[in-house]
């Protein structure tokens, strides 16, 4: 069974909302503008709701962060996350919003996903954990918006004063994606800030080759991690497929395990090992968890795919083959450091020659192992 999810569609009746209206007292600093893995926070969570949402804007009076396609809606009653959440509603064209804020560094899309999988017969999605509920990560229905505007007028400026008042749906803990206390992890003070890059020091940074089918990207991976192994560093590699596959042979010792219900199997030799591992509820785990979790013996893991992931992306064009970009167009990628290209482009990012491994290379060294 493949993830009912195809990695691009995108919900149209749902407008995905960023909070960053707040003034940020305890950082110091504005937490939107934060950096982390070479992004800020905010363009973290951009590239994420772009990718699930047909429709983004940013509650809060944020001129800077706005653009054409992500407007920013000033606040109707300012000084609370409730009314940054009150002017989305009244704003968004579409019946719901989805309303995160801009601090938190590992979005994850499958958790947004599967709160949106729950809302039929409600009004309100919120995930709810030991710690207690979460209201600004959550779904809302506009039915919630004369509640909110009353609660506003009054001086209530607690979000969930008003859930006793409409359909609630509550996610606990037994049914949120696997990695949920990481997707809802937010920033406050300077010492979570540093305590975080203190953590990403010890994943190897990764990149990812994005391109349209046909493009090259397979090509120019192979002649990156030949570079790459050729100035000492050890490399790791993941190929993104977004159908079923198999890399068993039928009748073979291992495909029989792995037929009679293994969820992971093994084979060994002197030379090398091989893992097939299910996915549970065939769901294919975000790649940072990947990541951890196979590749903490290398220095750099370059990726073929994963064209809708909030990591740095290199996007391999050919004139023949597509006139447009990717990652530049209708859509303004923001993880996007590089192209590699048969053909002269004036971007706002480094353009090399399709075959200039080398130079590639250089970049990502000076880039992410510097």
């Amino acid at each position: 069974m493949q993830n009912p999810h195809n990695a691009f569609d995108l919900c149209p009746d749902v407008t995905g909302v960023i909070l960053a209206g707040g003034r940020s007292r305890r950082m110091g600093r504005d937490k939107a503008t934060l950096e982390i893995g070479g992004q800020t926070l905010f363009e973290r969570t951009l590239t994420m709701l772009q990718g699930i949402f047909s429709r983004v804007l940013i509650a809060g009076d944020r001129p800077d962060l706005a653009t054409a396609q992500v407007p920013c809606v000033p606040d109707i009653y300012p000084g609370s996350a409730l009314g940054g959440l009150h002017a989305a509603l009244k704003a968004a064209a579409t019946p719901w919003v989805f309303v995160t804020p801009c601090d938190l560094p590992y979005p994850d899309e499958l958790l947004i996903r599967l709160m949106l999988d729950h809302r039929e017969g409600h009004e309100v999605v919120v995930p709810r954990t030991p710690q207690g509920l979460e209201p600004v990560f959550a779904l809302y229905h506009k039915n919630c918006l004369p509640l909110m505007e009353e609660m506003l007028r009054q001086g209530d400026y607690r979000i969930y004063d008003f859930y006793p008042q409409v359909r609630v749906h509550h996610l606990d803990v037994q049914i949120l994606s696997a990695d949920w206390q990481r997707a809802l992890l937010n920033l406050n003070t300077p010492e979570d800030l540093r305590r975080l890059k203190k953590e990403s020091l010890m994943s190897p940074p990764v990149v990812s080759i994005v391109a349209k089918s046909g493009t090259g990207k397979t090509t120019l991976l192979e002649k990156l991690i030949t570079e790459m192994k050729s100035r000492g560093y050890r490399v790791g590699a993941v190929k993104h497929d977004a159908h079923s596959f198999s890399i068993d042979h039928e009748g073979k010792d291992s495909w029989r395990m792995t037929q009679a219900g293994a969820d992971t199997m093994l084979i060994t030799s002197p030379e090398k090992i091989a893992m097939v591992k299910q996915n549970n509820r065939a769901e294919e785990p975000p790649l940072t968890e990947t990541i951890q979790t196979y590749f903490n013996d290398v220095d750099i893991v370059l990726t073929e795919g994963f064209k809708r992931s909030a990591m740095p992306k290199i996007e391999v064009h050919r004139r023949e083959r597509s006139p447009r970009l990717l990652c530049r167009g209708e859509e303004h990628d923001s993880t996007l450091f590089a192209v590699a290209s048969d053909e002269p482009l004036e971007l706002d990012v480094p353009v090399y020659d399709i075959n200039d491994a080398k130079g590639l290379c250089d970049l990502i060294t000076e880039c992410f192992l510097s």
